[in-house]
C-alpha cells in the first residue's frame, strides 16, 4: 500500500513545473575525481570518511545518538537520534523535536538546520525521528493522509517518543516544543493539534495548509496552490477540540521562492492558527522588514496576547524550497535567508504549556 501511494505521489509530482521538479532534485554537488591511477583503498581508510562525518561539527559539541529504537507497545517502531548538548543535566531541560522533510534523514536534518548548536547555546534536548523506507519509500511523513491508519497513526508515534523521552530523563513537560520542514512540517502541525496538552509550541517552515489534502493526489493540490475549502472546518477534522481551548503557538516559515509548496499555504496556516489561539479576525498584526537590502531580508509577521507573541508569520524574501539560513551543502537546505533555527528556538523561548487548562 505504501508503494503504491508512493508511485501516485510522484508520477504527480513531475507534472509539476520545471522549477518545482529542479528544487525537489537538489543535490549536494559530487566532488570532481583526481585524475592519475586510483589509490587502494583499505578497510580502515573506507570507514575514515563516516567517523569525521559522524565527528563533524555539524552535529555540535555534545553528546549524538544515532539510530536509536522506539516501539509504543503496539508494534509500532520509530527509529530517532537524540542529541544532548555536553555539560548539561538532562532533568528539568527542554526538549526539542525535529521533523525531516521527504527524501531526508535525521543526519541530514541534523547537519542542515544546525540546531545541535543552538540546544549547545540554549542547554535543551533534540530529538529527530526519521520516517520508515517500508511505511512510505521517500521517507514522506504522511501529512497528506491524516487518518488513523497512516497519517493520524505517525503523529500519534511521535507523541509517544515524546511522553517515553519525556518520561526517561525527566524532562521539563511544560517546554516541549516540535518543528518541521515541508512533510515535517505537515506532521508537524498534525502531532501538535492531536495532542495539544503534550506541544508547548510548533514551527512549520514550508509547510502544507492543515487537514486539506487526504490522499496522495490530494497532497500535491495542497502543495500547489493551498486549500480551496474554508479554513477552520479543515482544521477541525484533524484536530483534538481541546486544542481550541488550550490554543497553540505557532511559528510559520516560507520561502517567497518557494516552487514546491506555494507561499499562500502559509498564510492559510496563518488565518487557521489564528483561529486556534483564539485571536480575533478584527487584531492587528504587528509587522516588521527585517534585513532589508540583504540575502538574510524577510517580512515578520506577529499576532500578540497582552505583550506575547502567540502567532508568527516569517516571508523569507530570496528562499526556495529548502531551511533557511542553514548549511547549503546538505541537500534542502540553503544558505539565504536568517537562521530558522535560531529564529524558531528564540521564538520557543517564550511559549511554555501549563499543566493545567485556563479556567473558563
Amino acid at each position: 500500500m505504501a508503494r503504491s501511494f508512493t508511485n501516485l505521489f510522484f508520477k504527480a509530482a513531475k507534472k509539476i513545473g520545471k522549477l518545482q521538479r529542479a528544487a525537489m532534485r537538489m543535490a549536494v554537488p559530487k566532488p570532481t575525481k583526481k585524475r592519475g591511477a586510483p589509490k587502494r583503498r583499505t578497510a580502515k581508510s573506507a570507514a575514515a570518511p563516516a567517523t569525521r562525518s559522524a565527528a563533524a561539527p555539524a552535529l555540535g559539541t555534545g553528546r549524538w545518538e544515532a539510530s536509536r529504537q522506539f516501539s509504543d507497545g503496539h508494534g509500532r517502531r520509530l527509529t530517532f537520534a537524540r542529541y544532548t548538548p555536553a555539560g548539561a543535566q538532562r532533568s528539568g531541560m527542554p526538549l526539542v523535536v525535529m521533523l525531516h522533510g521527504c527524501r531526508q534523514t535525521s543526519l541530514s536534518f541534523a547537519r542542515g538546520s544546525r540546531m545541535n548548536q543552538w540546544a549547545d547555546a540554549g542547554g535543551f534536548m533534540v530529538l529527530y525521528p526519521q520516517q520508515s523506507m517500508a511505511r512510505q519509500v521517500q521517507r514522506c511523513w504522511r501529512w497528506f493522509q491524516p487518518d488513523d491508519a497512516h497519517g493520524g497513526a505517525e503523529a500519534d508515534l511521535i507523541a509517544a517518543l515524546i511522553r517515553a523521552e519525556c518520561a526517561k530523563h525527566a524532562l521539563d513537560p511544560e517546554r516541549v516544543y516540535i518543528a518541521g520542514l515541508s512533510a515535517g512540517a505537515g506532521m508537524a502541525a498534525l502531532v501538535a493539534l492531536r495532542h495539544p496538552r503534550l506541544i508547548a509550541a510548533v514551527a512549520m517552515h514550508s509547510g502544507p495548509v492543515a487537514g486539506d489534502a487526504h490522499s496522495a493526489t490530494g497532497g500535491i493540490g495542497t502543495m500547489r496552490r493551498g486549500a480551496l475549502k474554508p479554513l477552520l472546518p479543515l482544521l477541525e477534522k484533524v484536530a483534538d477540540p481541546a486544542v481550541f481551548r488550550l490554543g497553540m503557538p505557532a511559528m510559520i516559515l516560507q520561502g517567497q521562492l518557494d516552487p514546491t509548496v506555494a507561499p499562500r499555504n502559509a498564510r492559510q496556516l496563518f488565518e487557521q492558527f489564528r483561529a486556534v489561539n483564539d485571536l480575533p479576525p478584527d487584531s492587528v498584526p504587528v509587522e516588521r522588514v527585517l534585513g532589508l537590502g540583504t540575502d538574510k531580508s524577510y517580512r515578520r509577521v506577529d499576532m500578540l496576547r497582552g505583550s506575547r507573541t502567540v502567532l508568527r508569520l516569517c516571508e523569507i524574501t530570496l528562499v526556495e524550497h529548502a531551511w533557511s539560513g542553514g548549511d547549503a551543502s546538505v541537500r534542502y537546505h540553503a544558505r539565504s535567508g536568517p537562521d530558522a533555527s535560531a529564529l524558531i528556538w528564540r521564538f520557543f523561548q517564550g511559549q511554555r504549556r501549563v499543566a493545567r487548562e485556563p479556567a473558563e
